[in-house]
This record gives structure tokens, C-alpha cells and sequence, in this order.
């Protein structure tokens, strides 16, 4: 149950800060639909579809090692719970934090279409023909 919840925390934070806010936190500047953001606004909803994404994915993965143990080893769930379940609780939120904070400290959390990502985006300094990237902000 604890493990549903995980899953569902993060589900309803992917949901909110990508499906519903979407372009609204985009910067304006790119001029899509409805798009009224800006860069600490694009950072942020990078940041949360980052977090969430990651969250979503390894919570799953518990409940597939929750039911691997159960059923194919004869794991009591008392035993999951005392052995395994505090430990990936931290496991998962600490690895799904590590995946949002690194593009944040790059700064590589920047809009394409319609939503913020992360997306190394090409600049002027360099063209698309060299092979060279270039970080912009979004």
C-alpha cells in the first residue's frame, strides 16, 4: 500500500506540472500557445517531470520486486516490509532527486514543444553542420 502511494504522489506531480500547467510554463518568449513562463518557471516544470518521471518508473519497478518476492520466492509481506520496503523508499527517492537536480545544476531544463525538458538546444556560438553543442536557457 505505502507503495502505491509512492507511485501515486509522484504520478499526480507529473500530471499537474506537465499535462495541466503545460505551455503555461513555458517562456513567452517562445511564443507558444498559452506559453506566459519563464526560465525559473521552465526550470521548475522540468524539474517536477524529471522528479516524477523517475519516481513513477522506480516505484513500478518496487511493486515488481514486491510481487517477485511474494509469489515466486514465498515472501511474507511482514518480511518485505521489515527487509526491503524502508530501504527502497529511500533508494528511490534519492535516485529520482539525483535525476532532476543534475539537468538543474547543468541548466539544461529548456522548452521544446510546449513543454520544458531536459533538451540541449543549439545556439548561434555554433551550428548544427559542426557537431558542436551549445546550452542555451530556455
Amino acid at each position: 500500500q505505502r507503495i502505491m502511494l509512492g507511485i501515486s504522489i509522484f504520478d499526480i506531480q507529473v500530471s499537474f506540472f506537465f499535462y495541466f500547467l503545460g505551455t503555461w510554463m513555458v517562456p513567452k518568449e517562445t511564443e507558444w500557445l498559452w506559453a506566459v513562463g519563464n526560465t525559473a518557471s521552465c526550470s521548475a516544470q522540468g524539474f517536477f517531470w524529471a522528479f516524477g518521471g523517475a519516481g513513477e518508473l522506480f516505484y513500478q519497478m518496487a511493486i515488481s520486486l514486491n510481487i517477485l518476492l511474494l509469489i515466486v520466492f514465498g515472501w511474507k509481506q511482514e518480511t518485505f516490509r521489515k527487509k526491503v520496503e524502508k530501504p527502497l523508499h529511500i533508494i528511490i527517492i534519492a535516485l529520482a532527486l539525483t535525476m532532476a537536480v543534475i539537468p538543474l545544476a547543468f541548466q539544461t531544463y529548456n522548452p521544446h514543444c510546449g513543454n520544458c525538458y531536459p533538451e540541449v538546444m543549439y545556439d548561434a556560438c555554433t551550428n548544427k553542420k559542426e557537431g558542436n553543442l551549445c546550452i542555451v536557457r530556455g
